[in-house]
């Protein structure tokens, strides 16, 4: 048992040495934050760079449209609209960034506008706005008063429930809160299991890749040498999810303080359950297991070094696919193929969490899910340990894909 840990502890110590294990657990922050900054960025931008439009047609269509709400453009009434060659110069001159010719009857409208201004595009609110006026004039000719018509456009209140008469039925305050949540922990996971099959193909391939295997397994059993490598793997992981832990909790603590100025954290976080995070969690670092002894197998029939890219590609291509059915489970999470796929171990982590988060699927069903796919780590750490068992001497022509082909295939 000692010498599992002095495996587990070198494994441990090379990795968590090297600048590329930090750079694995910044990189998902990194992303995250240039997406936050990014789309800060552009909605600062597009209030910044309101187009400036003229409006020629009947004044008083002018003032209620001026009078209207808008986020992407603003009417210059100071322009004079009759004169059509100073309104194509002033166009062409950026004075205006765009000119919308309006009928008194709404029966045509048109948008000129300069594309090389830096101006954001404001035709699908003006579109909607003038729509707004249109109904407004025809309410008018039709005999309907202003509180008629107020009535007429107003928004019907929906109220939405998750009725499910099982005794489980999930209660999330806010579902599209936690199927956010639920893509973020799609895209997390990701990019874990795209790290960690790395790591798990180069320290089970590299070895035998070099022929060094032979005088390893002299001083330790090959299955106590495997047991060691995948202890040490889960020490990384096990370390990284404790920075990201620290981490999390100084983020949470500083936009808290700053939401105001900066995101209202309370909107996303509140309609979260605890019981939620933790089955999410869950099924995200129990599928990163079995990907990691998916990747071992792979990695056991490696001959040489330059196969070990090819090993752990074959994996990472798998796991593309609950990545994308994930995406596919937000439109309709009552698809057939969702449902099934939810429990089964390889592609729940990334479509459970959506289910339960659009109410399709209880608290339950997810721990349903993780039980199956903790019987499965167990099942695959067995036979992973025996394949690297079996194949630590073996030396194949064949790459690892075509050498697992012909095994299965016998």
């Amino acid at each position: 048992m000692h010498k599992i840990f002095v495996v587990a502890k070198m494994v441990f110590k090379k990795r968590v040495l090297s600048p590329t294990y930090y750079w694995m657990i910044l990189a998902p922050i990194l992303l995250i934050v240039i997406g936050i900054g990014f789309t800060k960025y552009i909605d600062n931008q597009n209030s910044d760079h309101k187009a400036i439009i003229a409006v020629v047609a009947d004044k008083n269509i002018q003032e209620a449209l001026k009078k209207q709400k808008a986020s992407t453009y603003k009417v210059n009434s100071k322009i004079n609209t009759h004169n059509k060659n100073k309104l194509k110069i002033d166009l062409a001159d950026g004075v205006v960034d765009g000119i919308i010719y309006i009928n008194n009857d709404f029966s045509k409208v048109d948008y000129k506008y300069n594309a090389s201004t830096d101006s954001s595009d404001p035709t699908n609110e003006l579109k909607k706005n003038i729509t707004l006026l249109k109904s407004q004039y025809m309410a008018s000719n039709a005999g309907l008063s202003e509180n008629q018509w107020q009535n007429i456009i107003k928004d019907v209140k929906v109220r939405k429930e998750n009725v499910n008469y099982d005794g489980n039925t999930v209660k999330l305050n806010n579902s599209e809160s936690a199927q956010y949540f639920s893509e973020f922990a799609v895209i997390i996971a990701f990019f874990f299991l795209t790290s960690y099959i790395s790591i798990t193909g180069a320290e089970i391939g590299n070895e035998k890749g070099n022929h060094l295997i032979e005088g390893l397994t002299a001083a330790i059993p090959a299955d106590k040498h495997y047991a060691g490598k995948m202890i040490g793997i889960f020490y990384l992981i096990g370390f990284q999810l404790i920075i990201y832990s620290v981490l999390g909790g100084l983020g949470y603590l500083i936009l808290k303080n700053m939401h105001k100025q900066f995101i209202d954290l309370n909107k996303y976080l509140s309609g979260i359950s605890a019981q939620y995070i933790i089955v999410v969690v869950m099924l995200t670092v129990v599928s990163l297991a079995l990907y990691i002894f998916l990747a071992a197998i792979f990695a056991s029939f490696v001959s040489k070094v330059e196969d070990i890219s090819q090993a752990t590609s074959s994996v990472a291509s798998l796991m593309l696919i609950p990545y994308f059915l994930s995406f596919l489970t937000q439109s309709n999470p009552n698809l057939a193929i969702s449902k099934i796929l939810s429990y089964v171990p390889y592609m729940s982590q990334g479509l459970m969490p959506v289910r339960i988060a659009r109410g399709a699927a209880t608290y339950r069903d997810g721990y349903i899910s993780l039980l199956i796919s903790i019987v499965c780590v167990i099942i695959m750490y067995l036979f992973s340990a025996k394949v690297y068992k079996n194949n630590v001497f073996s030396y194949s022509s064949e790459t690892p894909v075509r050498a697992i082909l012909k095994r299965v295939t016998k």
